[in-house]
């Protein structure tokens, strides 16, 4: 007996289901002379790929945090590292919004754009040590600093994250069964990386403010 999900469904919550159905029927079923074996089970394997692919994930943030930290410092590391979960959370409500499903694909186009997504916050941060750590750039105020060196990286950070969008935009159009099953990656990336800008200007600058001190001489 082979029993299929329907398109959309979570493929966990009905192979869990189904266990739990037939263990309720097992005195009956035994009593019966019959017995039953799983053979296949693609809940099961779904959902070690999605705890693997989100490990995966940790593992690359932790990564991307360290690195920040011998190039910045750990204050600069701490506000590019919490800009990941908040793109990805933005990312994942639009998803739900437009009655997307979240798959192996989805969180796989999530991990490999993590390095895309952290760009914009890393541009942003990096100008904004800069400007507080030369002594030839004078500020009268913090919020003077921010403005000036979030400002200078607006241009090149916009038209680099739009370049990129535009270099994957194109796979939605991909037919077939490739198409199928590439789809989420065209769908996600593109809103994640508008994200990235919207949170590299938002957040960035205001954790900044919060975390960072700028020193007079």
């Amino acid at each position: 007996l082979e029993v299929s999900k329907l398109a959309g469904t979570n493929a966990v919550k009905v192979s869990d289901e189904i266990k739990e159905y037939l263990q309720d029927k097992k005195a009956e079923l035994s009593k019966l002379g019959i017995e039953y074996k799983i053979t296949r089970d693609y809940g099961a394997r779904a959902d070690v790929a999605v705890d693997e692919l989100v490990h995966h994930i940790v593992i690359t943030i932790v990564i991307i945090f360290i690195m920040l930290i011998v190039f910045l410092g750990w204050k600069e590391s701490l506000i590019v590292t919490f800009t990941i979960p908040a793109i990805l959370a933005i990312t994942l409500f639009v998803a739900y919004v437009s009655d997307q499903t979240i798959n192996r694909i989805t969180l796989f186009a999530f991990l490999l754009s993590l390095g895309l997504l952290v760009d914009a916050g890393i541009i942003v941060i990096e100008n904004i040590h800069r400007h507080l750590h030369d002594e030839n750039i004078k500020h009268d105020t913090m919020d003077e600093l921010l403005i000036k060196a979030t400002d200078e990286t607006g241009g090149p950070t916009n038209i680099a994250t739009l370049a990129i969008v535009l270099t994957i935009v194109p796979m939605v159009f991909v037919g077939g069964m490739m198409g199928s099953f590439m789809k989420p990656i065209p769908l996600n990336v593109p809103v994640a990386l508008i994200a990235s800008l919207f949170v590299a200007y938002i957040f960035v600058p205001y954790l900044s403010k919060k975390l960072l001190k700028m020193e007079r001489k």
